[in-house]
């Protein structure tokens, strides 16, 4: 399980230096789709 939850931090850290956002922030709108006509919000995932 420890070496899931470090490879899942490491993908985390690369798609966020790669500029992929999956909600709209300061830097911009998201730009990564989960479903074409789906979209999720942060008080979703709370």
């Amino acid at each position: 399980m420890e070496k899931e939850t470090k490879a899942r931090i490491r993908i985390n850290r690369l798609l966020q230096h790669a500029g992929w956002r999956f909600f709209d922030d300061e830097k911009g709108p998201a730009n990564i789709a989960l479903e074409v006509n789906d979209k999720i919000m942060i008080l979703c995932l709370n």
